[in-house]
Formats: C-alpha cells, sequence, structure tokens
C-alpha cells in the first residue's frame, strides 16, 4: 500500500462533555435512587432512577423533577431516609436509557469522560503513560492491585448497566484479569494487530457462539490517554457485528490466522476509507459488541497511548483466562481499602472464581 494511501480511516470524533449529570453516593457507595411515584431508594444499579442534576442551592432528580437543597461542602441531606447525608459525585454525560438505546442501535456507544480527572491522573500513572512515561512499570502485580483507580473503574456503574442491559443478564464477569494496552510509538517494523472479532466470536472459540445469536460478550475499552486517530486510537467496521461474517481476507494481508508483521512482504492491514476510528478524551468508556471487527491504531505521535481493556461476558460464557489468582492478589493489596462496599462487591462479583 502506498504512503498516500495509508491511515485513511473515517474519524468519529466524540466530544468532551460541556457539563455531567451527578449520582448522590452514600458512604459504601450506593446510589440513591427514585422511583417514577418519588419513593426514594438506595441502589447498586445506574440506572435513570439516580441521576440528577445541580440547579440553583439544590439537587433535581432529572426523571420526576423533584429537588433537595444543597449544604456547605456541596453534601445533600435528605430528610426522612435512612441515610441522611450523600457525597454529590459526577455522573455521566447523558441519561443511562439514551446510551442504551445508541448501543441497541449502533452496536457501540462511547461515556465521553465519564472518569474523573483524578482517576484518570491516577490510571495514567500506574500505566507509566502520558505525564508519567518517565516511570518505570511495575509489572510483578495484577493491574489491577496497582491502585484503587483500577478497581475503581472496574466498577464504573454506568458502564456495567449497559452491559448487563445489553446482554439481557445480570450475570456477568471478566474474561480476563484487566490489563493495560500500552501502544509505544509506531517505528514501521514492529507487529502490527489484524482485523478480528474479540473473545468469543473467534476461531480460537472454535465457532461455538455464533454470530446471529443474542450477544454474550462486550468489549469495555477505557481511554485512559485520549484516543486520537493520530495516537493510534482502536479502529473499527461499526456496524459488523451485524454482519454474519468474519473480516475480509484483503483486510488481513498476511492470513487469516496469524498477525500481520512483516510489512514489507505482506504490507499493512486494512487503513482505508471503509474503516472507522473512535477519537475520544482520556477518561473515556468505549463499549462495543465484541462481535464488532476492530484492530489495534498506528500510534504516530512520539508518546506512548494507554487503555484499560476488560471483555465482558455473560456468565455461562467460559472465561478466556482465569480471574482468580489475581482477584487474590488484589484482596490482599493497599488497592482494594481503597474501593467502598458497593465497588469491591462489584469486582468481586466479576473476577471471583465463586462469585
Amino acid at each position: 500500500m502506498s504512503e498516500q494511501g495509508r491511515f485513511q480511516e473515517r474519524a468519529v470524533k466524540v466530544p468532551r462533555p460541556k457539563r455531567h449529570f451527578r449520582f448522590l453516593v452514600a458512604a459504601d457507595g450506593k446510589m440513591l435512587a427514585m422511583n417514577s411515584e418519588g419513593l426514594l431508594e438506595l441502589s447498586e444499579q445506574a440506572d435513570d432512577r439516580v441521576i440528577w442534576d445541580r440547579v440553583r442551592g439544590g439537587i433535581r432528580h432529572v426523571a420526576t423533577g423533584k429537588v433537595f437543597p444543597r449544604g456547605a461542602n456541596d453534601a445533600v441531606r435528605i430528610p426522612n431516609f435512612s441515610v441522611k447525608s450523600f457525597r454529590v459525585a459526577r455522573g455521566p454525560e447523558k441519561l443511562p436509557s439514551e446510551y442504551l438505546a445508541t448501543l441497541r442501535r449502533e452496536g457501540w456507544v462511547c461515556l465521553a469522560c465519564i472518569l474523573t480527572s483524578e482517576t484518570v491522573d491516577e490510571l495514567q500513572r500506574a500505566a507509566c503513560t502520558d505525564a508519567y512515561e518517565h516511570l518505570e512499570f511495575n509489572d510483578t502485580v495484577p493491574r489491577i492491585s496497582l491502585h484503587s483507580s483500577v478497581g475503581k473503574t472496574v466498577a464504573e456503574p454506568v458502564s456495567l448497566w449497559l452491559i448487563r442491559e445489553y446482554m439481557g443478564t445480570q450475570d456477568v464477569r471478566v474474561g480476563h484479569p484487566p490489563g493495560f494496552a500500552v501502544l509505544s510509538p509506531d517505528d514501521g517494523k514492529r507487529r502490527v494487530q489484524r482485523w478480528h472479532s474479540d473473545f468469543p466470536y473467534n476461531a480460537a472459540n472454535g465457532g461455538e457462539y455464533k454470530r446471529t445469536a443474542p450477544p454474550v460478550a462486550v468489549q469495555r475499552n477505557v481511554c485512559i490517554s485520549d484516543f486520537t486517530k493520530f495516537r493510534g486510537a482502536t479502529a473499527f467496521k461499526l456496524g459488523s457485528h451485524a454482519v454474519d461474517a468474519d473480516p475480509p481476507s484483503d483486510w488481513n494481508p498476511a492470513n487469516n490466522e496469524g498477525e500481520p508483521y512483516d510489512r514489507e512482504v505482506h504490507g499493512l492491514p486494512y487503513t482505508g476509507p471503509d474503516a472507522d476510528v473512535l477519537e475520544a478524551p482520556a477518561g473515556s468508556i468505549i463499549l462495543y459488541d465484541a462481535r464488532t471487527w476492530h484492530r489495534a491504531g498506528f500510534n504516530r505521535s512520539n508518546h506512548k497511548r494507554a487503555a484499560m481493556l476488560q471483555a465482558m461476558l455473560a456468565g455461562r460464557v467460559k472465561r478466556k483466562r482465569e480471574t482468580s489468582f489475581a482477584y487474590e492478589k488484589f484482596l490482599a493489596s493497599p488497592a482494594c481499602g481503597g474501593l467502598n462496599a458497593r465497588e469491591q462487591g462489584e469486582v468481586r462479583r466479576l473476577m471471583a472464581a465463586n462469585a
């Protein structure tokens, strides 16, 4: 492929939000919810019932319009309720139901800047990227034990609610220990990733899970760094989750089984205008149906870019790699103590062998 013909993928830019909704979070991490009849309860599920918005001097429940006053330090006190005080925390840019409609319609959705800047900074430090490229990566412990920000991201409630709703089951697990994908600047020689669908929709799984059946896997990619086409953001064929076929052979010049690696012999995997690159700010979470054709991008910048990858599987699907060892290490690490009760419970349900 000529240099002029490379990197012609369509850039799909997800803008940085101008504002966010809010959660009201109790000390144990549960969120204050209000149903359509105005009744309050605590919830671990981040659906529309837990979405609030700041208004002058108060906090308004978006679905019902009910307003409670805000006090000093942004604290909210709820009269005549079992929990009296709540912390106002960053929520999503859009209602969870809006995200779900997009995910069901398009097969992907991006929760732009759903993570706080503090969490993003700690993830970048753990991954040794962005402002922390000078640090040496600690590869002696599971990634989830590096810092509490990793576990908090694994337990992010809106993305988990969307995944469970999309697959139609509360029984969801991670398919492998959460890990970082750090993409170094491309030197023109290193191995590059072929176009593929994610586990369990791949040849290695023997075709047990059909592309035409209801979904059993969603990929959750966390943008630790800013994701741009120039910096190696993931490339997709958006909409391909609905196609009952693997990527065409001419998109993978080496062969259909291995990864293209000898560029002089095979050329690059497809980088033309029929592919898409999702550009999103750091702190965003991209969810996509695991059947979607995709590959890693080409990092043409001078800096590393990092993501946190999590294959989310319906409980009946056997994990790609065992997670109980990483989970036990996490329980014994300081990172576990940095999570609240809701977050610890989510990590247990997603990773423990007997959950």
